[in-house]
């Protein structure tokens, strides 16, 4: 999957306030009847772009900072810790107007692959893949998009023109989002059995995600995803979306055993000319927390991602750390190519059993927690969990130390049960500036704000919009 690929410039560039730049399609005048290449063209470029917005610090690392898990410490650029914590985050830089426009380029090239007149040169199955494919990338954007900006909202893409699409609340988002996905259920329901183009190798990394049949249960695990954020939607809760949410997670682990949990497509990298994209977790100056190193239990094998860095880090603001995961090393060559999860079952496991205990099913969430807990862990079983607040602190620990830089699982579930607090920021080993030593002022963002341009697009009104 090559960056220079003519697709990914033609299908996905635009400008930053991402719901009103018109983007530039590939020319169709030079289509031969009958030919695929420009639908792999086109597909190229969504999946290209999906893996250049999601895999970046703004996703992988800004979460784990707002959790206080790891921090980027780098005298040059201070940001990265001073932005985080005892102040609120600038919309106008680059931390708090990151994790937009590229997702909405992608959203926009997904918008233009699904009317291409190339389609209609496809078979009828092929044409419902392909849709099918492109529907689950294109909501898997507005999903991260409401992951990393919660309660804020976000625009739902209607308009090409001049006129900015207004923000939508959260509820609002992940119903359209959950339909969206429904509907590359039902493209996928009468797809062929494989996808009529090619994929990066990381679609079979874990599993043969070109399959129709394994797209499904991808598809079925973000709609369980989708449902479990709408039972938890602090502005307008959904206790019914909890049931519907099993029902999906059900079907993306119909067949799974609890030596899948890795199972699932994969971004892959490769640091080599002419892609020289390497994985992007691999820098010098990421480190975890005190905090997140001792809170670890003993006899976690998950203990393999804390170790002691051959220096310490720069002191930023009177803050220095000294553990670093082994992935984040650059010193270890193997980490350049190492591949990380789009979404994997082990995040379907633990959804579910935030669901399940919702609904009171607490056996039912201990099971799914202990399917992560020994499989990743190796740590015993829980009993029975005696109270929904005894599965949620479970559920809190399994997302903390299983998906430390793969997404922000563990921020959204600490958001989902309000457990960033005073008391937690406070905690033994988190990092604490030296102007706010006792965290007085801190907000506890555990959202990045609405870029500034976005905001000016709308005349300053980003108030949601039911």
């Amino acid at each position: 999957m090559k960056k220079t690929l003519a697709a990914l410039s033609a299908a996905v560039l635009a400008l930053s306030a991402g719901c009103k730049d018109a983007l530039n399609a590939p020319s169709q005048d030079n289509i031969v009847a009958g030919t695929a290449q420009p639908i792999q063209n086109l597909v190229t470029g969504v999946v290209a772009q999906d893996r250049a917005s999601a895999m970046a610090f703004s996703y992988l690392l800004f979460p784990e900072t707002e959790a206080r898990n790891s921090v980027r410490m780098d005298t040059n650029e201070p940001r990265y810790l001073n932005e985080f914590v005892a102040v609120p985050i600038d919309p106008s830089d680059f931390i708090g107007g990151s994790a937009w426009s590229g997702y909405y380029s992608e959203i926009r090239a997904a918008n233009q692959l699904i009317v291409s007149p190339s389609l209609n040169t496809m078979s009828a199955g092929d044409k419902a893949a392909t849709i099918g494919f492109v529907q689950t990338m294109k909501a898997l954007d507005y999903i991260r998009l409401i992951q990393l900006r919660d309660s804020l909202g976000v625009a739902i893409q209607v308009s090409q023109g001049a006129t900015a699409d207004p923000i939508r609340t959260k509820g609002v988002v992940l119903a359209y989002i959950s339909a969206l996905l429904d509907s590359a259920n039902t493209n996928f329901a009468s797809a062929s059995a494989t996808v009529p183009f090619a994929l990066p190798s990381g679609f079979k990394q874990d599993g043969d995600y070109t399959k129709t049949a394994n797209l499904i249960t991808f598809n079925r695990g973000l709609k369980g995803m989708v449902e479990t954020y709408r039972g938890f939607d602090h502005q307008a809760p959904c206790p019914t979306c909890f049931a519907t949410a099993i029902t999906a997670l059900n079907a993306a682990l119909s067949g799974a055993t609890a030596t899948d949990l890795a199972a699932g497509p994969y971004y892959q990298f490769n640091p080599s000319s002419p892609e020289s994209f390497s994985n992007p977790m691999v820098d010098n100056h990421v480190y975890l927390t005190d905090n997140f190193a001792n809170s670890i239990q003993a006899g976690d094998l998950r203990a393999s991602k804390i170790a002691t860095a051959s220096s310490p880090s720069s002191i930023v603001n009177g803050v220095e750390l000294t553990i670093r995961d082994p992935v984040t090393d650059p010193t270890i060559a193997s980490n350049l190519t190492r591949p990380i999860p789009i979404v994997r079952n082990a995040a379907y496991y633990l959804l579910r059993a935030q669901a399940k205990a919702e609904t009171g099913d607490l056996a039912g969430a201990t099971a799914d927690v202990n399917v992560v807990r020994v499989g990743e862990g190796g740590l015993a079983p829980y009993a029975t969990f005696a109270s929904v607040a005894a599965a949620r602190t479970a559920i809190l620990y399994e997302y903390r130390y299983s998906f430390i830089y793969e997404g922000p699982y563990y921020l959204i579930a600490a958001r989902e049960y309000g457990t960033i607090t005073k008391a937690y920021v406070s905690q033994p080993g988190m990092p604490t500036v030296s102007t706010d030593l006792t965290h007085a002022s801190d907000p506890l963002q555990t959202a990045l704000p609405m870029p500034s341009v976005e905001a000016a697009a709308r005349n300053g009104n980003v108030t949601p919009q039911p």
